[in-house]
């Protein structure tokens, strides 16, 4: 009998792929394995189908779990690369790099699948995405389950209102995010806790559109949907120092977390920065030396318009630059206790500029505001003169 040789230029393709409840080993039509997946199973309360892109260069990308929490315990996740030319395939660079949260040094790696499971005493913590390739962009399908719970609410089932009452301000938490490039800790969403530390939601900050004060005692926080949640906390306080760790938390969410003692509370009022306008300086008013600010005559000097003169910035130690144009002012003639619109003619008035920032801690300063005319060298404004002495409604020549 004749000895036939195989075609060694045909190599059979070797594949592990899953196949009637099974994953099994084949080398071209020959079935070499079968690892039998019957009777395993995963049991869980709640579960959340999702997909996510990473593009090309993209790191730290926390795959978040949502209503799930901070924590699961099954993760599937499935990898689909996408490079820009569909003929171009190294497969050297099909792999993503991933961390758990609570050790971001220790960076592990994943081609096409990755299957992880835990129970209700080891679960799995948060894991961040780092796509290092500079030509794939790639397509995450994602299963995750969680084992039961408290009953947390999912920010794409919320309720028209969903409503959370008897809260203090630091029941407002986050999550905690290690980012690597460049290296800091900052958060992704706000977990809402009740008394015992029980969390009631989780909160995507990539969800959140506006944030209100309705009331003393609430705040409406908008989704990019229809949705809204009502947070009600114990009194006044407790909202406005709510009010403003949210939005501190929201101005630089790459390097700020909210836990139960940081940030300390909001109790300093906004700093105003003024600029060098004209001045005198008098006895005439106040018991003590009184600075006038002097102003031309000629033209309508509005709320605003004073603002502009007189403010150059405002600061708060929390809530960052502030317009001047959130300041509020309000204009008396001088020794009378009725507020008017603007200063139209020659006299001497004075200006209250108030500033508040989110906790409500308040700023109230005055001004005392001369305006002037000057003709043939005989200044009238009824109290300045070019060398700074005043008198009650006088005239001085030089």
């Amino acid at each position: 009998m004749p000895y036939i040789q195989p075609n060694s230029f045909y190599t059979a393709d070797k594949i592990i792929k899953p196949y009637e409840c099974s994953m099994v080993v084949v080398e071209g039509p020959n079935l070499k394995g079968r690892l039998n997946l019957e009777g395993l199973e995963f049991k869980y309360e709640s579960f959340n189908l999702s997909q996510m892109i990473l593009n090309q260069e993209s790191y730290d990308q926390p795959l978040l779990y949502g209503f799930l929490g901070n924590n699961i315990t099954f993760l599937m996740v499935r990898a689909k690369y996408v490079p820009t030319d569909p003929m171009w395939s190294i497969e050297s660079e099909q792999y993503l790099e991933y961390y758990y949260g609570n050790n971001p040094s220790d960076i592990k790696t994943m081609g096409q699948l990755l299957v992880l499971t835990g129970n209700s005493i080891k679960k799995i913590p948060q894991i961040y995405f780092n796509n290092t390739s500079t030509k794939n962009k790639v397509y995450l399908e994602i299963l995750m389950a969680n084992l039961g719970q408290d009953s947390l609410i999912n920010p794409s089932q919320y309720n028209k209102i969903s409503k959370f009452d008897g809260l203090y301000y630091n029941s407002i938490l986050s999550d905690n995010v290690h980012y690597t490039i460049p290296t800091s800790i900052g958060s992704t969403e706000l977990n809402i806790v009740d008394i015992d530390s029980n969390s009631l939601i989780y909160i995507p900050y990539s969800n959140i559109r506006t944030i209100e004060k309705i009331n003393s005692l609430e705040l409406l926080i908008g989704l990019d949907t229809e949705e809204k949640i009502d947070l009600k906390f114990l009194n006044e306080f407790n909202t406005d120092q709510a009010n403003s760790r949210i939005n501190w938390v929201l101005q630089d969410i790459q390097n700020r977390t909210l836990s139960v003692v940081n940030p300390d509370l909001d109790l300093i009022p906004p700093t105003f920065y003024w600029n060098d306008v004209l001045t005198g300086s008098t006895t005439g008013i106040t018991s003590g030396i009184t600075t006038i600010y002097l102003l031309p005559s000629g033209q309508k000097y509005t709320q605003t318009l004073l603002k502009e003169i007189f403010i150059s910035q405002i600061i708060d130690n929390k809530d960052g630059n502030i317009s001047l144009y959130n300041s509020t002012v309000e204009i008396y003639m001088l020794d009378d206790i009725v507020p008017i619109n603007s200063i139209t003619g020659i006299g001497t008035y004075y200006i209250k500029f108030l500033i508040k920032d989110i906790a409500n801690n308040i700023n109230l300063q005055y001004k005392y505001v001369s305006v002037y005319t000057k003709i043939n060298d005989v200044f009238s404004s009824g109290f300045w003169n070019d060398i700074g002495l005043w008198d009650d409604y006088q005239l001085w020549v030089d």
